[in-house]
């Protein structure tokens, strides 16, 4: 039951920092995404524009339905992760202590696992066939 107790100390932490990196690598993702997608609007749109695709223009439609969605999950992710990854850039510091925190709670953690015992005085040992109790 200790041992279960003291793995849940680091958990909170460790769960903290990963929120914060996934939230930042979602974030990268869908700036990059967002970016994509609208390179692929540019280039349905020149198509049509120029006349320079062999697809018809309900088949054009389509893709650009497709990627406007694409393009709209991005920017709903980037704005609901912009709060967060500009806390996570503005508070580094603290990041790092929270970090620093998690590594000082596993090392106590780690210790706490492979704990022996050892008596310091003689109460323990078998003193006979009373039980371990005082004669007297």
């Amino acid at each position: 039951m200790a041992g279960e107790k003291s793995a849940l100390t680091s958990c909170g932490v460790e769960g903290f920092l990963n929120f914060l990196r996934e939230t930042e690598q979602a974030y990268r993702m869908a700036q990059a995404n967002e970016d994509e997608a609208n390179r692929e609007t540019q280039d349905i749109l020149h198509a049509v524009e120029l006349d320079a695709s062999s697809q018809k223009p309900a088949q054009l439609l389509r893709k650009l339905k497709r990627v406007r969605q694409k393009r709209r999950a991005a920017k709903d992710t980037i704005a609901a992760a912009e709060p967060v990854v500009k806390w996570y850039g503005d508070n580094q510091s603290v990041v790092k202590a929270l970090e620093r925190l998690l590594g000082e709670v596993r090392k106590q953690e780690k210790k706490t696992q492979n704990r022996v015992y050892v008596p310091r005085t003689g109460i323990l040992r078998n003193t006979g066939g009373n039980g371990g109790g005082e004669t007297g």
